[in-house]
């Protein structure tokens, strides 16, 4: 499956909302609603939807870091539908590749819920570290991605 990031519409809007993890997940990730209202409070961010095939299948949200160069990953869901198909990998290297070419982003950083060892395996095998902060209660992780034009 080719998955792409596209900007959210007034078209998709109502769908997007509607996209849910697995209920064991609810915990991990905040309603996509409250990552698109975010953009309200925070306009540099950037709510981004996931197709699959030309199939919405999740959200991610980007905006930039405090650190020159920085791009930071604030949320990364995929559907519960569509889970367990490697669409989360790949949502991700869109995300990293996004903030790559669009931001000419060095680092990308995002956190996750200690308890979220999925989430966490999935960084790891990304590329991404642990930096040993603790944010708002959530394990902070980096990758470096000077060059990297995915």
């Amino acid at each position: 499956m080719t998955v792409e990031l596209r900007p959210v519409t007034k078209d998709d809007f109502r769908a997007i909302i509607k996209l849910e993890v697995a209920p064991e997940q609810a915990g991990f990730v905040a309603p996509n609603v409250v990552g698109i209202a975010e953009t309200h409070i925070y306009p540099e961010a950037e709510p981004r939807a996931v197709y699959a095939d030309g199939e919405l299948v999740g959200f991610v949200l980007l905006h930039p870091g405090e650190r020159p160069g920085e791009h930071v990953l604030v949320r990364l869901m995929i559907d519960h539908r569509f889970q367990g198909r490697g669409l989360g990998r790949q949502a991700l290297e869109a995300a990293v590749g996004y903030a790559v070419r669009e931001h000419e982003a060095e680092t990308v950083r995002l956190s996750f819920v200690p308890s979220n060892d999925r989430a966490r395996a999935l960084y790891l095998s990304a590329g991404f570290t642990e930096t040993g902060e603790i944010d708002d209660g959530e394990t902070v992780m980096v990758r470096k991605v000077t060059g990297d034009r995915r």
